[in-house]
């Protein structure tokens, strides 16, 4: 095992049960404090000329011996919401970002809508230009940027993406902002919150902070489902002769993996899956994947838990009489401007409590004959799903000498090096289908995607997941857009930096292929972009060399043309990590 610090992690600080009173010096100071007592393990920074105070504060303390939150100097603040974001997949325990007024919170970017989308809890705080030109003050404006950096309302460039923003005004009340900031960000659905801290703030002169305890500050205690809505969903589904399930995060707990499986053997119902996290197992014969097909479009009866987006309208169309049961603890998904999917029911629940409440329902419920076709449709299911299975199997071994690489076959190795112990971080974007076709999971929390739409998630997530979980090895795969945006330096120095390995698998193909997708989708095969295989602003070519980019960093690097080299190249990959060292293959693929 890697340690990922010097120094013990921060998980075992006691709770007490009264408030305490702590000395401290300056705000900066109470501002530590107050992480500590919220169990913060990890400062993303990206620092300014605003976050020295804390900087200064953090030093301090560790000269005293006190104990304080890592520090990991991110060189991109996109890459430290990431870093933070997979954190918390693991954790479920909010982390800081700390980044540089306006101009750090706007270089977040699509980092901050995927924790949004992803509902990762994260507390993203920010420097503020100073207010004051007294030179008696301190932390008062001493730079010309501290005219240029004040916006009218700096929270407004974050405030459609977080669940709470803040600007602190006084350390009188630093412990009720500060804790604030940590319940809604851990609050089920989780999400990231925003907190301007002016400079004078953190360096005005005080002499004590309230430090709450925290177990009279927790977050809230989830919703079990209503009755009586269990029931009504437990009568349609029962009588449903092609019942369906869709899922989207309940794997976030991992208990209610087993949960799920139970509920679906009860019905005999096939489960299609986002693959947000691990829901469900992919070895089990009633998983069927990222794919509807062919059940949706049949299905009588759909259960969608935890899923914003269960199906595109234009792409697929349920038959007029079908009943969909929606669960959730916001069925009505209020963070979006624009839902409209019709619903019979509607469970307004915690998913992991609502799932065995169901199931012992629709248990209750199952006559004789319906067991019997709930056995029927399970081996049905069951026999489709082996027919596939044994067709891809096939399909990669027909194209292990293919030449560019084939996703299949590339998938297929992957999946025979990956063990169930590791944590697999997927942004392939578009190889994902082939991914899910090769890549076995069953343990609970060894799959996650961002569950938002911006690129650039694979590589901090990974180191994320890697300081949560040192113990286990930790493969991102990405494609090769996404591992530019992934702000690959940034990622891979923190990573080495850090003592953080992990593994990055990128399926080259040299072009954004969901953007020719799109265009293809739109146009047909008339387009002229299809005519004259002139597709523009959509080939990366010629590829940069992402191997050397790896080993500028100082971690292993390594491209893989051939297609009889992936085998190797995976075990030197794994190797390297395993011994502490980040590694990168750079995997050039067939385009499509």
């Amino acid at each position: 095992m890697v340690s990922t610090s010097s120094e013990p992690p921060m998980t075992d600080i006691s709770d007490p049960v009264d408030d305490r009173i702590v000395a401290v010096e300056e705000g900066a100071e109470a501002f530590v404090e107050l992480l500590n007592a919220n169990s913060v393990d990890f400062i993303f920074l990206n620092p300014g000329t605003d976050t020295f105070p804390i900087q200064e504060a953090l030093s301090k303390y560790k000269s005293l011996g006190k104990r304080t939150p890592k520090v990991v100097l991110s060189l991109h603040e996109s890459m430290a919401m990431a870093s933070a974001h997979g954190y918390f997949l693991l954790t479920k325990r909010p982390q800081v970002v700390l980044v540089h007024v306006d101009l750090g919170t706007q270089q977040v970017g699509g980092a901050l809508h995927n924790a949004q989308r992803g509902k990762a809890g994260v507390v993203l705080c920010a420097g503020r230009a100073p207010w004051n030109t007294d030179s008696e003050t301190r932390g008062t404006r001493s730079l010309s940027i501290h005219w240029i950096q004040e916006q009218f309302d700096q929270a407004s460039i974050v405030r459609d993406y977080v669940k709470w923003d803040y600007e602190l005004r006084s350390n009188k009340n630093i412990h009720q902002v500060m804790q604030r900031a940590f319940q809604v960000a851990a609050a089920d659905p989780p999400g990231p919150v925003y907190l301007s801290l002016p400079r004078e703030i953190l360096m005005e002169k005080i002499s004590s902070v309230h430090v709450p305890a925290q177990k009279k500050h927790g977050t809230p205690v989830t919703p079990a489902p209503d009755p009586s809505a269990i029931s009504e969903a437990a009568k349609i589904l029962a009588k449903a002769e092609k019942p369906l399930i869709i899922v989207g995060n309940p794997g976030r707990h991992p208990e209610a993996v087993a949960y799920l499986v139970k509920l679906a053997e009860t019905l005999g119902t096939p489960v299609i899956t986002s693959g947000m996290a691990m829901n469900f197992p992919t070895d089990h014969d009633l998983y069927n994947g990222l794919n509807l097909s062919p059940y949706f479009e049949e299905a009588d009866a759909v259960l969608v838990i935890d899923y914003d987006i269960p199906y595109v309208p234009t792409k697929f169309k349920p038959k007029p009489n079908t009943k969909f049961i929606h669960m959730q603890i916001d069925p009505l998904r209020v963070g979006i401007p624009l839902w409209y999917f019709p619903a019979d029911v509607l469970i307004e629940a915690d998913s992991c409590k609502a799932i065995p409440e169901l199931t012992k329902a629709v248990s209750s419920l199952l006559t004789a004959s319906q067991h019997a076709k709930v056995e029927a449709r399970s081996t049905q299911i069951k026999e489709n799903r082996q027919r596939m299975r044994t067709k891809w199997q096939q399909l990669a071994l027909d194209k292990k000498s293919q030449s560019p690489i084939s996703l299949d076959w590339l998938s297929y190795c992957i999946g025979e090096a990956v063990g169930p112990e590791d944590i697999v971080i997927d942004e392939a974007v578009t190889s994902s289908p082939f991914i899910e076709r090769h890549l076995t999971r069953t343990r609970p929390e060894s799959l996650f995607r961002s569950g938002g739409s911006s690129l650039g998630f694979g590589l901090g997530g990974a180191l994320g997941a890697k300081l949560a979980a040192p113990e286990r090895t930790v493969i991102t795969l990405v494609g090769d857009g996404a591992f530019v945006f992934g702000c690959p330096i940034a990622a891979l120095w923190a990573a080495k930096t850090h003592q953080a390995p992990f593994l990055c698998i990128i399926f080259n193909n040299g072009l954004y292929k969901a953007a020719k997708q799109s265009l293809q989708e739109a146009y047909g095969e008339n387009s002229c972009s299809e005519r004259t295989c002139t597709w523009v602003g959509m080939d990366i070519a010629p590829s940069p060399d992402y191997a050397t980019i790896a080993r500028a960093c100082g971690c292993y690097g390594e491209k893989v043309q051939h297609p009889e080299d992936i085998h190797g190249a995976l075990k030197r990959a794994l190797e390297e990590v395993r011994a502490g060292n980040p590694a990168v293959l750079d995997v050039v693929v067939e385009a499509q």
